[in-house]
Order: C-alpha cells, then sequence, then structure tokens
C-alpha cells in the first residue's frame, strides 16, 4: 500500500481544539474549532488503567477534571464521571474526558484533520502504539491519510512507525535534539513540528531546504504568527485559530 501524501492547505491547527473558547481536549472544544472553519485540530491521546485511548493532556487529573491522581490509575467507566468543564467555565459544567474512538468519528463526520500526539507515562510506549492503532483502525480506512502522529517520545516514534508503516508522522522537538536531522530521517517524517521559542529564521529556512512541512507551537500573538508565515512555518498550533487564520490567509 502506497504511503499517503499529506495535502495540506491550513495555516492554523487548533492547538486542542479552539481550546482559548473551551475547555482543551473536550468535544466542545473540537466542536467550537468546527464551528469557527479551522479544518485542523490537534490533541493528545493518554491511556486509562485498562488502556483505553482517551483525550487528555496531563499525566495528573487535577488541573483540568475534579478528579484527583494519574490518569492511567483509573479505567475509563470512572474517568467518564468527572467533570472536565467547569474548570474553565461554569457553562461547561460536565463536559466529560472524550474516548479517542468518540472523537474520530466526530472528526470523520465533519470531515476534518487532525495532528494526534501520542504522550504516556514512561514504559507504556508500546501499548500506547498499539492500542491506538487498533481504535483508529477500527473507525477509519487505511492508510489515514486524515492523521498526522507525532509525540515528544522517540520511543513512541518508532513504535509508530513499525505498526504503521504508512503512516504519517511528524517529528516534535521543543529543543534541538542533536541527532533531529537523522531522526527525521530514519522515522521519513513528512513534517517538523517546533516550539516556536527556539525557532530561527535561519533553522526556518534549513528546514524548508529539507522538504519538510514547518508547524510551530504554541502561537498566539498574531504579529508573531505573521513573523513565522514570513519565515516559510506552513502553519502554527494556536489557542486562539480564527485569530492566527486571517493573518495566515493574508499572508
Amino acid at each position: 500500500m502506497a504511503k499517503p501524501t499529506l495535502n495540506f492547505n491550513s495555516p492554523v491547527i487548533a492547538h486542542r481544539g479552539a481550546s482559548a473558547y473551551a475547555p482543551e481536549n473536550t468535544m466542545a472544544a473540537f466542536m467550537k474549532a468546527a464551528q469557527l472553519g479551522i479544518k485542523w485540530v490537534e490533541f493528545d491521546v493518554m491511556l486509562s488503567a485498562l488502556e483505553e485511548p482517551v483525550i487528555f493532556h496531563d499525566d495528573i487529573l487535577e488541573r483540568t477534571t475534579n478528579g484527583r491522581g494519574l490518569i492511567n490509575d483509573y479505567p475509563y467507566n470512572y474517568l467518564s464521571t468527572l467533570d472536565a468543564g467547569r474548570w474553565f467555565a461554569p457553562a461547561f459544567s460536565g463536559e466529560r474526558i472524550p474516548l479517542l474512538r468518540q472523537l474520530l468519528v466526530f472528526l470523520s463526520e465533519m470531515q476534518m484533520f487532525a495532528n494526534v500526539e501520542l504522550k504516556c507515562l514512561p514504559g507504556h510506549e508500546e501499548s500506547i502504539v498499539k492500542k491506538t492503532v487498533a481504535v483508529v483502525g477500527s473507525v477509519l480506512s487505511k492508510p489515514f491519510p486524515t492523521l498526522l502522529f507525532s509525540s515528544f517520545s522517540f520511543q513512541i516514534m518508532y513504535a509508530l512507525r513499525r505498526h504503521l508503516p504508512d503512516a504519517l508522522l511528524g517529528l516534535l522537538l521543543e529543543q534541538w535534539e542533536p541527532q533531529w536531522e537523522q531522526h527525521c530521517k530514519d522515522l521519513d517524517c513528512v513534517s517538523i513540528h517546533v516550539d516556536e521559542l527556539i525557532l530561527t529564521e535561519e533553522k526556518a529556512a534549513k528546514i524548508k531546504a529539507m522538504g519538510k512541512l514547518l508547524f510551530c507551537y504554541t502561537v498566539n500573538n498574531p504579529a508573531r504568527a505573521a513573523e513565522l508565515y514570513s519565515w516559510g512555518v506552513d502553519a502554527v498550533f494556536s489557542d486562539v485559530p480564527d485569530t492566527i487564520l486571517k493573518v495566515g490567509w493574508a499572508r
């Protein structure tokens, strides 16, 4: 089976959904992104105690729910009872932690695309890849051209390439790893995702010369977005995707 190509034409990716307007990584945030006309979203996948892939960013529950402790200490039948919205605003009380399956069905129905970032505690790298691949395969048709996978964990990235040889992968960097170019080559990444704080115009030119898409996170300032676009950045992750979208289309 031929590897899919990434038909990417969006200057902005909604970071954990439209997370300035609704609680991050909840269905409300992804629905808001859809309402704003955003075609690309980013979200995080973690595992529950029974290894169900769920949409959640942190290892611990406290910041964005009324629960306590590590997310992978609890099965989803408990996690699904937690309030994942009230911390953001009372109007979102009752928002729940979504299952990966639930979100994929929604994105498919809305004809939206996603950057899927996999996260886990040490020792669960193989499990999160296997479980994610199983869920994705049960919802979408291979070779999953609407999904771009990434992770800060190189163990996860190489496991993704083993289990999904045709997957679209993006190299995710918060610092310039010594072997980042070799990892990009070995993993056959189609894109490189860089913290905007470490990107320079020279580094941007180097990445573009490699023939890779270049994304930056997390950019909420329109002036900074305009500067990054002028360097050749293809898209930025943003909590205010509607605001940044206007800058992107105007470049």
